[in-house]
């Protein structure tokens, strides 16, 4: 009988502790067990700027036409191609010069010529000085004879009128030298002339730079229509060209840093605003806006590049841009707090890289779920998991390597 009730009693016992340890572990263990666990990220406050995209092209910063000089003149070689940088002065084509040799040695032959003839003429001259000081002396004995009373009406007539011819004389002597000095200047200028075109057959270089095309053949014929022979870039300085809409070129001003990509690269190059239109194209409303690159190693005009050019930068609150959900009433995000998430309204603003400001609606050091999603349900239990985003985001969300313990996150 006693046994019997100690039974009882130790059956009684143990329903009483099942039950008490059934109402110690629910409803908040239970609620533990099933809350889902969640990759969340802290919002951070970082410098952010806001920058305008553009396209262009990469050309040299000043572009020189190199034409021939002379025309009607065979090119005979061509001593550079495109690609070569060259000095300033260097020559880069050849132009036939048998001709204005032929004209050059016909005027060696002229000068001598001349040279002769101005020497004839100049010998005149002074027999002609000699004639006539000889004549001025006989008439003035003359006249003082004749005042004298002591030489005839006719002679001294006679002598003046000798007088009269050399002076006439000497003065067309001096034309002639004259008139010889000319011929003899003349010469020497057509000289001057042909040595030049004889110079100008060589195609110079007007700068140093990289030859960025050539047009020169050898066997054709310059002529004034032709286009130019090289097109020269001048000190083989690459610039980028990009065209900007009337909205963004209001805002642009010169000495803005830009960020250059290279389609298919990976490197980033930076830049500055160097100059931009004083104008813009009525056709087509938008305007070139001329950036400086701080590195053209590897680069080539008429290269396809883009550019964001940093407008202004400020501090703010960032999230991953995964982190914002659009809806119809605007962009949300899902914060958590005390394990528990809860769907917030944000204002957002302009994305920079991975990652999107926030400019209201969530403060700096909030946790908020890293991939947000339209299956969280208002006031839901998790178990949220700490990301690391200090460096680029994972792309597979799953494997966020936890780096705290959940709950000291949440402290």
């Amino acid at each position: 009988m006693v046994r019997v009730r100690i039974e009882h009693l130790s059956q009684w016992c143990g329903r009483a502790f099942l039950a008490a340890s059934v109402a110690i572990i629910s409803p908040s263990m239970v609620r533990a067990q099933d809350a889902m666990p969640v990759t969340v990220v802290r919002a951070e406050r970082s410098e952010i700027s806001e920058s305008i995209p553009v396209v262009g092209r990469l050309a040299a910063r000043e572009e020189i036409a190199v034409h021939p000089l002379v025309f009607g003149r065979q090119v005979t070689d061509v001593l550079v191609d495109a690609g070569d940088v060259v000095a300033k002065g260097q020559a880069l084509a050849i132009l036939d010069t048998a001709e204005a040799r032929i004209l050059l040695d016909k005027n060696a032959v002229s000068s001598i010529r001349a040279q002769a003839a101005v020497l004839v003429e100049d010998r005149k001259v002074e027999v002609a000085r000699v004639v006539e000081r000889e004549a001025l002396k006989r008439v003035q004995r003359s006249r003082a004879l004749h005042a004298k009373q002591a030489l005839a009406e006719q002679v001294l007539d006679d002598h003046e009128n000798a007088y009269a011819r050399a002076v006439a004389e000497l003065e067309l002597a001096r034309q002639a030298l004259a008139l010889g000095q000319a011929d003899e200047k003349l010469i020497e200028r057509e000289r001057q002339e042909i040595e030049l075109a004889i110079e100008r057959s060589t195609v110079r270089a007007p700068r140093a730079g990289r030859i960025l095309s050539r047009d020169a053949r050898i066997g054709s014929t310059t002529s004034e229509a032709s286009p130019p022979f090289f097109v020269l870039g001048e000190n083989d300085t690459i610039e980028m060209l990009a065209e900007v809409t009337q909205n963004n070129f209001v805002g642009l001003r010169e000495g803005m840093v830009a960020r250059i990509t290279i389609p298919g690269e990976s490197r980033t190059i930076g830049g500055t605003i160097r100059l931009k239109a004083a104008r813009l194209d009525t056709a087509t409303g938008s305007a070139l806006v001329r950036i400086q690159l701080a590195d053209t190693a590897d680069l080539a005009p008429g290269m396809f590049i883009r550019a964001a050019i940093e407008t202004s930068a400020r501090n703010s609150v960032l999230v991953p841009v995964s982190a914002v959900r659009n809806t119809g009433t605007g962009p949300v995000v899902y914060v958590v707090k005390d394990d528990t998430v809860a769907m917030r309204t944000v204002s957002t603003g302009p994305r920079q890289d991975d990652r999107i400001e926030i400019r209201d609606g969530l403060s700096a050091g909030e946790l908020v779920v890293l991939k947000a999603g339209g299956f969280f349900k208002g006031r839901e239990h998790v178990q949220p998991l700490v990301a690391d985003i200090s460096g680029d985001l994972p792309q597979d969300v799953s494997a966020t390597v936890v780096l705290q313990d959940p709950a000291e996150a949440v402290r």
